[in-house]
């Protein structure tokens, strides 16, 4: 949520920034084009920041997050940044946020975009860590940040081996324009909380139990009302649309909350523990500034289908996003993912558990 601001703030960001620029259409698309911007493995072209750029990147989110674009656009200009003002066709909502200046059609520093909801008033920020490593995060993260109206998008510039293995990954590396940008929307500053889109591929997936086609974490261990919420939203998409659901934790296999989220006789933490992202400074930096983290890997099958993605998938996160997250006003796409009401409340209410219980054991 926005914290005070002081008057002068407030003066300056009622100013129109004199020129910024101005980009109208689908923010999906446009997240698409930025994705494609992005570095490859190997190019060696990420530019690793300096502490002073580091510290200037911040001060330029500080700005964005309390919607002083005036100031945010000179704060961009000086780190080779301009200041973008999109407006969403797909929403009608109005976006601030930055991207790398290109030269010759191509950026020069690989430190990622940014951008506010001007509209928003809840406390999430979407978050794609690696745009080029896992496919269609980026796809999925525009969808849900459109429809869940969170607060914040932050999506990376480059491949998180650009500069040769881990050089440039956002979600490995202690010092990076992302983990500043972070911190500024996550705890500290501003109070969001983060939900990190991943994925993994068919050699993890053979580690799992057949049909995992999500696995979440805090990044601890832990169960929170957020993880919880989301596993059950998914466990209720039609069995031909998604497979099962699981949340790493530490928890004893026989804990009622581990037999909610995975299930009878299904330890949380093996196999999972190859994506608990312990190690995830994001994560870390969140849960020590007392906010919650919410780190969501989705399998190929889930991300390579443009419906199973956009709608069912997208759907479950913006409704958790909904249920656990303050202000939320977004939408989900009911045209597809209709799920049919319960008869009666009794009903509706067992389903909440038993259900979920049922598919993961027909899975084990």
């Amino acid at each position: 949520m926005k914290k005070t601001y002081l008057l002068g703030a407030l003066v300056l960001a009622s100013l129109p920034a004199q020129s910024a620029i101005i980009k109208d259409g689908s923010f999906y698309d446009y997240v698409a084009e930025l994705k494609n911007l992005a570095f490859s493995k190997n190019s060696g072209d990420y530019v690793a920041p300096t502490a002073g750029q580091r510290s200037d990147f911040s001060l330029l989110a500080k700005s964005l997050y309390d919607h002083n674009w005036s100031i945010a656009e000179t704060q961009a200009n000086f780190l080779g940044y301009d200041l973008i003002q999109f407006n969403n066709s797909t929403t009608q909502d109005v976006y601030w946020g930055v991207a790398e200046q290109l030269i010759d059609g191509k950026q020069s520093k690989g430190w990622g975009s940014y951008f506010i909801n001007e509209a928003s008033t809840s406390n999430v920020t979407i978050e794609v860590t690696h745009p080029s490593n896992d496919t269609n995060t980026h796809r999925l993260g525009a969808r849900v940040f459109e429809r869940s109206d969170a607060n914040a998008f932050a999506m990376a510039g480059s491949h998180r081996s650009a500069n040769g293995y881990q050089t440039a990954n956002p979600t490995s590396l202690e010092y990076s324009i992302f983990q500043e940008v972070h911190k500024i929307f996550n705890g500290g500053y501003g109070d969001s909380t983060a939900w990190q889109l991943h994925g993994f591929g068919s050699s993890t997936l053979k580690k799992f139990p057949e049909g995992t086609d999500a696995v979440l974490s805090d990044g601890a261990g832990n169960v929170t009302n957020e993880l919880a919420t989301l596993d059950r939203l998914l466990e209720e998409i039609d069995d031909n649309q998604f497979g099962t659901s699981y949340v790493y934790n530490l928890l004893d296999k026989d804990d009622p909350l581990n037999i909610q989220v995975n299930g009878v006789d299904q330890d949380g933490h093996d196999p999972f523990y190859h994506l608990r992202a312990f190690n995830n400074p994001q994560g870390q930096f969140s849960r020590d500034a007392g906010v919650n983290f919410v780190h969501i890997e989705a399998s190929y099958n889930i991300r390579g289908s443009r419906t199973k993605r956009d709608t069912y998938f997208a759907n479950a996160i913006v409704e958790a996003i909904k249920e656990t997250s303050t202000g939320t006003a977004g939408y989900v796409d009911d045209g597809i993912n209709d799920i049919p009401e319960p008869s009666n409340a009794v009903f509706f209410l067992a389903s909440l558990f038993i259900l979920p219980l049922w598919r993961k054991a027909a899975n084990t």
